[in-house]
């Protein structure tokens, strides 16, 4: 399919220090595509505040200067330094704690249920297939969710699960599952994987005392599944009940447009090496897999609009990219589970 030349009608995004303007050539007549298609970019730049990865993301495969080909046909400009601003800035206030040089710690969710239907009811129609359901391994925390009782919910890796719980997806499993008391810490380093978490005692000083009932392994910045192996095994031996999900990477600089480059990235896709591998990790430890790149990619692919659109910078999500995932994982934890069980 022939991408549309948005360039070409519009030039592109571009943020100067007032905020962000759009330099057009508009024709006289504007068929419906296009016309949508400049709805989508002008409602993407009422913005006026920053958006930043916390910690800074120090991954060497995420760098400015390694920007992927969807740059190549991308109508968005995006700064030379930081992400686009954002429209939309979290509007619960929560206390980010740097519990060492580069590693950052806060509660989640950080914005609130009311906030999330606004994005949402603003962002472009998509969808996806849901993922299936993994509750053989999440018994527990099944039980909890449906049958009442506190829920612990820790997340651990880099820029990307900072994005991800950004999203506030949390506050829509509250929701979602009223008789459960819910609350989640995000626990990650910029560029951050279990070869760093493993690393240091960082377990036992920083993830171990917080008692967690469920940990969350994701992000785009593991280096193998040995060290997620490592990690899950160091929490086990001090915390023996909790459940872990797994997840992969959603989105990077790999374009979503593409299978053929999805399942040939090393580094954090489902289809690719690393989602195969930390599949099989899941089966052999007991704990639940979740592939967010598929879905994601999916809805993406579904919107037929260019990926940057739901990107702040070349690797990481604006506030329509971390709905994606929270709709995704709303999808994954209320699969099979009827409203009547709730």
């Amino acid at each position: 399919m022939k991408l549309f030349n948005w360039r070409r009608l519009t030039g592109r995004l571009s943020v100067d220090p007032i905020g962000v303007r759009i330099k057009a050539s508009i024709f006289a007549y504007w068929p419906c595509r296009v016309f949508r298609m400049a709805t989508i970019a002008i409602a993407a730049a009422q913005v006026v505040f920053a958006q930043d990865a916390a910690p800074a993301d120090r991954n060497e495969v995420n760098s400015t200067a390694r920007p992927g080909s969807m740059s190549n046909d991308s109508p968005v400009r995006f700064p030379d330094k930081g992400g686009l601003p954002t429209k939309y800035p979290p509007d619960l206030k929560v206390k980010h704690a740097q519990v060492e040089e580069g590693y950052s710690m806060f509660p989640s969710p950080c914005r609130s249920v009311m906030q999330i239907d606004r994005i949402q009811g603003e962002m472009p129609r998509g969808r996806f297939t849901p993922p299936p359901s993994a509750w053989e391994n999440l018994s527990r925390v099944q039980r909890i969710l449906t049958e009442g009782g506190e829920l612990h919910i820790m997340a651990v890796g880099d820029s990307i699960v900072n994005d991800t719980m950004r999203s506030g997806w949390v506050g829509r499993l509250a929701d979602a599952y009223p008789k459960a008391s819910i609350r989640a810490t995000v626990y990650v380093r910029g560029g951050g994987g279990c070869q760093h978490f493993k690393e240091n005692g960082r377990v036992a000083a920083n993830i171990l005392p917080r008692k967690p009932d469920l940990i969350l392994i994701s992000g785009i910045s593991q280096k193998d599944v040995t060290s997620v192996a490592e990690v899950i095994h160091q929490i086990r031996a001090g915390l023996p009940e909790v459940e872990f999900l797994l997840m992969t990477g959603a989105f990077g600089t790999v374009d979503p447009r593409s299978p053929e480059a999805l399942a040939a990235s090393l580094r954090y896709t489902g289809s690719g090496p690393y989602g195969k591998a930390l599949k099989q990790l899941a089966g052999d430890e007991r704990c639940a897999y979740l592939d967010m790149t598929s879905p994601w990619a999916e809805y993406i692919r579904s919107t037929g609009l260019h990926p940057h659109f739901f990107y702040r910078d070349v690797v990481h999500a604006n506030e329509w990219g971390e709905q994606i995932l929270a709709k995704i994982l709303m999808a994954f934890w209320t699969a099979g589970v009827s409203q009547e069980k709730r």
